[in-house]
């Protein structure tokens, strides 16, 4: 095995970490690896370097191959460059993803199994962490060799079937929250005291100004003479601090106790879905919980909702998606031995969405213009982190745009506020 294929993963620590998986897998220290990237940063994901790691067992008597034995596995590490690591909170994003899988992730898994259960597993296996400084990693199993894979945004739209998917699998990862907290609070408040939100904090001053900028463009969006109650809305909703908002939608003192370990990112790039004989999606996994944080579960469901699917299809199916979440929620609670009705329900997940679904429209302005961006259009994260640092005048999300989907972004945005004035969120 020769390692100077792995000179785009810069940590030593991660390597051997890798190296040790691979070995450990193949009981076998004789086998060929091949590195390449599985998401392209920049166009994909942006706080960390992501590969596929295909590896195969030599046979021993002839040092070839054994035919049909490939298998792969996928590297998350963590840039070093140090702007960037600054500017886009990688150790903390890195040490609150290698906390979930260290210690929340595992403790589920003990607590339903304890109730006989089945259990919450719709997230890749995780071979290893590493929290070392400058040296970040976990290494995963890849998803694709199950048949896994994600909605390409710029050829094909989510569908009911997949949003379904997502909402059944939310109420079942939140249902686990509500009934921990009910039957060991300790445990929960143990657990959801290390998960402080990692990005939209109220003292990120930089952040809140980028936010506060977007406010502008859903003023523009809506500036049209037929537009005049929209825009009604979104005035009085920019007067008072479109950042403020947000971070108050996420402070779980204001939302109450009806709060959960939730997923924090639940946008298209973090879901994979698995499809039966006939297309249809069966079977859906949610990677990436760099940002999981303690809030209210209606943050994750509008997250998905409002920014990752049409105004047609919220239009025809909205309820029922809201329907499907809670009835998958309540349906876990019981199996864990709680009382739904109590801890969740659904006039309160009402209260709720009322009180905090304006999130997903202002995430969504930070959000669309990636999701709606051209095929292939890529940003340099580093660069863009050094300009940052050197104090070089951004225009925010502008960077992901381009004259051509501009357009296609203000027509989505516009979309997310219509949505919301007519559900009386804004």
């Amino acid at each position: 095995m020769c390692e100077k294929f792995f000179s785009n993963i810069p940590s030593e620590l991660v390597r051997a970490e890798l190296f040790e998986t691979i070995e450990n897998e193949l009981q076998s220290k004789n086998y060929d690896v091949n590195l390449s990237v599985a998401s392209q940063c920049g166009v994909n994901n942006f706080i960390g370097n992501i590969y596929r790691v295909s590896f195969v067992k030599k046979n021993a008597v002839n040092n070839d191959w054994l035919h049909g034995a490939t298998k792969s596995l996928i590297v998350k590490t963590a840039p070093q460059n140090l702007a960037r690591r600054d500017n886009f909170f990688v150790r903390p994003a890195f040490v609150r993803e290698i906390y979930m899988y260290d210690k929340v992730l595992p403790f589920f898994r003990q607590f339903e199994r304890s109730k006989n259960v089945n259990i919450f597993s719709e997230y890749p296996m995780c071979y290893q962490t590493i929290d070392v400084e400058l040296n970040e990693g976990l290494v995963f199993e890849d998803l694709s060799v199950n048949g896994f894979t994600t909605v390409d945004r710029h050829k094909e739209d989510m569908t009911a079937e997949h949003v379904n998917l997502v909402m059944k699998t939310l109420g079942k990862f939140h249902a686990i929250s509500f009934a921990l907290k009910d039957q060991q609070p300790n445990k929960f408040n143990e657990l959801a005291s290390n998960l402080s939100e990692v990005f939209v904090r109220k003292d990120d001053i930089r952040l809140g100004e980028i936010v506060n900028q977007q406010a502008e463009i859903m003023l523009n969006v809506v500036s049209a003479d037929e537009d005049a109650h929209l825009l009604a809305k979104v005035k009085k909703l920019c007067d008072q601090g479109i950042f403020s908002i947000a971070t108050d939608c996420l402070d779980t003192e204001l939302t109450g106790e009806a709060t959960v370990i939730s997923h924090g990112d639940t946008w298209q790039n973090n879901t994979m879905f698995k499809y039966d004989t006939n297309s249809k999606p069966m079977k859906v996994c949610l990677l990436d919980w760099q940002t999981s944080r303690h809030s209210s579960p209606v943050i994750d469901i509008v997250y998905f909702i409002f920014c990752c699917t049409t105004k047609k299809l919220r239009e025809v199916h909205y309820e029922s998606f809201l329907d499907i979440y809670h009835e998958s929620l309540c349906e876990h609670i019981k199996m864990l031995g709680s009382k739904p009705h109590k801890l969740f329900p659904r006039e309160l997940m009402q209260k709720h969405l009322h009180q905090l679904a304006k999130f997903a429209l202002i995430l969504s302005t930070i959000l669309l213009p990636m999701l709606t961006s051209d095929s292939g259009h890529a940003i340099d994260i580093d660069e863009v982190s050094c300009d940052l640092e050197s104090g070089k005048e951004t225009n925010g999300t502008d960077i992901f745009i381009s004259d051509k989907s501009r357009s296609k972004f203000h027509e989505r945005l516009r979309d997310v506020i219509e949505d919301m004035a007519r559900l009386d969120y804004i």
